[in-house]
């Protein structure tokens, strides 16, 4: 169950980054310094989800990449409630419940003993 909700988290994340990436398109209508930190963001997001699809493979066989997971779901989630101080979307309260729960389900216990798989 909770290697479910992991990889659908993952996949939601990676969504959401592309979506984040072809905004880029619509808010900006040159390239300037503002608008390659946009995509920079939208890309960041896409390589978390996948950092969270590799976890999410692994079910917590590698103790680094399940660390190196929860990190950055951790700092993801809070740059999201950051971005909540600048503007009230759909979008970042999505962003923030996706990463918090991926945070989550990222350090739960996943063995071959671990109950909800």
């Amino acid at each position: 169950m909770l290697k479910t909700v992991h990889t659908a988290c993952a996949y939601l994340i990676i969504a959401l980054g592309v979506l984040h990436l072809l905004f880029t398109f619509h808010d900006y209508d040159e390239f300037t310094l503002r608008a390659l930190w946009f995509a920079s963001a939208g890309f960041a997001i896409i390589f978390a989800g996948f950092l969270n699809l590799i976890s999410s493979r692994l079910a917590g066989r590698d103790a680094l990449a399940r660390w190196l997971c929860f990190t950055s779901n951790v700092v993801v989630a809070a740059l999201f409630v950051a971005a909540l101080w600048l503007m009230q979307q759909p979008q970042v309260f999505v962003g923030v419940l996706l990463f918090a729960v991926a945070a989550v389900v990222s350090l739960a216990p996943r063995g071959r003993h671990a109950a909800g798989d």
